[in-house]
């Protein structure tokens, strides 16, 4: 199948800006600038934005956004008068998500994470012009084995992962053919902006002649800020550099995401540290990536992350925690890690006395990012879809 002047409609649980959210945004506007196609976007769960997903959407050029409310597609295997309420819930669903999509004339729906790969099969199902479809499988996105979706897991026409421990996910709950699945790694979605690193540096109140350790990622209990604060406050003890961190989420995404935020600055003013440290949000990522010498991800799982991307794409020496997809990205560096704080407090010290190895681990990383664009994804891509349609 190839991805030109088709009707396509993405589907998204709601609008906060993650990784996956990045890519499906970048996608779209790559198909509708490159391709010539007609791009729709659907909420599964909630018509929510966050003002930063907005701005990213409306550069994206999606034409329409829709959002069907009280989305209900979960049966339990349970005999119960519960289940006929569940069973009249789900049909009402499907009747308000056939008569909102009927005469849109969609090629083709493209999911990101489990639940909205059911509703990506669901109208499939329901809708004649649909070619095929596939359950998008990343990240921490859980199954919940009910009858429903084990039916769409059995019927899916594809799986895509953007890593193997994708695979792994899926393949626990249900049993699939291995032919069904397809790895396709992410690409990198930003355009590298060179910004004035002392003035950065100025405006966000950090010392001109610190070594800037940081990461970048989202308030989550999956990502390990709170082993990244450990490991720097040893690391401060013993370094004879100046040495800053800063950590960069978006405190805004839910009530989980501010808690994580509060804690963290809590924790850097008991130990006295807030000279030392930054806890930041709603801070452009463009700027934090220009003052970076040194970036960490560690975390508990990870599909392709997104700002390990990003740090490379900036010739950024990254410390990493060696899940599937960081391995795919960084290839065979020493400084992919076990979650580990001693291991990372050596990686971060290796990196802060050296600045020879800063540079050469940096360009390394922008040799490596290379391979990861748009064009060959979506080349990647159509080849997938060519074997089902």
């Amino acid at each position: 199948m190839h991805l030109k002047s088709q009707n396509i409609l993405i589907i998204l649980d709601y609008g906060a800006l993650g990784g996956a959210q990045r890519q499906a945004l970048g996608l779209a506007k790559y198909l509708v600038e490159e391709r010539n196609c007609v791009v729709d976007l659907m909420f599964v769960y909630s018509d929510f934005e966050t003002e930063e997903f907005t701005e990213f959407k409306n550069l994206s050029k999606i034409r329409n956004t829709y959002h069907i409310p009280n989305a209900y597609f979960y049966l339990p295997y349970e005999f119960s008068r519960k289940n006929l309420k569940r069973i009249k819930w789900i049909l009402s669903y499907l009747y308000q998500l056939r008569k909102t999509l009927i005469n849109k004339n969609y090629a083709l729906t493209i999911p990101y994470l489990n639940k909205t790969s059911k509703v990506a099969f669901l109208i499939y199902k329901l809708l004649p012009s649909v070619k095929t479809t596939f359950w998008h499988q990343l990240g921490l996105d859980f199954l919940t084995n009910d009858i429903i979706e084990k039916y769409i897991a059995k019927n899916i026409p594809f799986v895509i992962g953007n890593a193997p421990n994708c695979f792994d996910i899926f393949k626990n709950e249900y049993p699939i053919a291995t032919s069904k699945l397809h790895l396709l790694p992410q690409y990198l979605t930003l355009d590298v902006i060179n910004k004035d690193k002392t003035k950065v540096k100025k405006e966000l109140e950090i010392p001109t002649n610190t070594i800037v350790v940081g990461m970048i990622a989202h308030y989550r209990n999956d990502k390990y800020f709170d082993l990244l604060l450990d490991a720097f406050f040893e690391v401060l003890k013993v370094s004879k550099e100046n040495i800053y961190l800063v950590i960069l989420g978006n405190k805004n995404n839910d009530e989980t995401s501010l808690e994580i935020y509060k804690n963290l600055n809590s924790k850097v003013l008991r130990n006295n540290l807030e000279h030392n440290v930054s806890i930041l949000s709603n801070i452009e990522v463009s700027d934090i990536l220009n003052i970076l010498d040194i970036a960490v991800l560690v975390s508990q799982i990870e599909g392709m992350p997104n700002s390990v991307m990003e740090y490379m794409a900036y010739g950024i020496p990254s410390i990493v925690s060696n899940h599937p997809g960081c391995k795919q990205l960084l290839d065979d560096s020493e400084y992919l890690i076990e979650n580990n704080q001693k291991i990372l407090e050596e990686k971060l010290l290796k990196l802060i006395k050296n600045k020879e190895e800063r540079i050469k681990e940096g360009n390394l990383n922008l040799a490596r990012i290379k391979k990861f664009n748009l064009p060959s994804y979506v080349e990647n891509f159509e080849n997938i879809l060519s074997q089902y349609i």
